[in-house]
């Protein structure tokens, strides 16, 4: 099982946005997630402006059993600058597509 780990955590344009990070076999691994507020059609998630997102259903902080949609994408690279600015265009093309 990988434990990710949250590095940076801010919110551009009203959505909460994180990076986060994990070290498997001494290499560091990268991942962006912006909190989708009311939901997010198939066909918008498959439109994303990253590749291969995915949904994950993370629990709320401080509100014990409630849970909300936020939608991630690993990084490659380990240049943070640039994921963060990918975060924040997916966080744009959320807050413009979510239903």
């Amino acid at each position: 099982m990988i434990l990710w780990q949250t590095a940076k955590r801010w919110t551009y344009k009203g959505r909460h946005c994180e990076i986060q990070r994990t070290s498997v076999d001494d290499a560091t691994q990268y991942r962006g997630l912006v909190e989708v507020e009311t939901g997010l059609s198939d066909r918008a998630l498959d439109a994303a402006p990253v590749a291969d997102p995915q949904r994950r259903n993370r629990p709320k902080r401080h509100e014990e059993g409630e849970h909300r949609e936020w939608v991630c994408f690993n990084w490659s690279g380990e240049d943070v600058p640039a994921l963060r600015e990918a975060v924040n265009e997916l966080a744009e093309y959320v807050g413009e597509n979510q239903l």
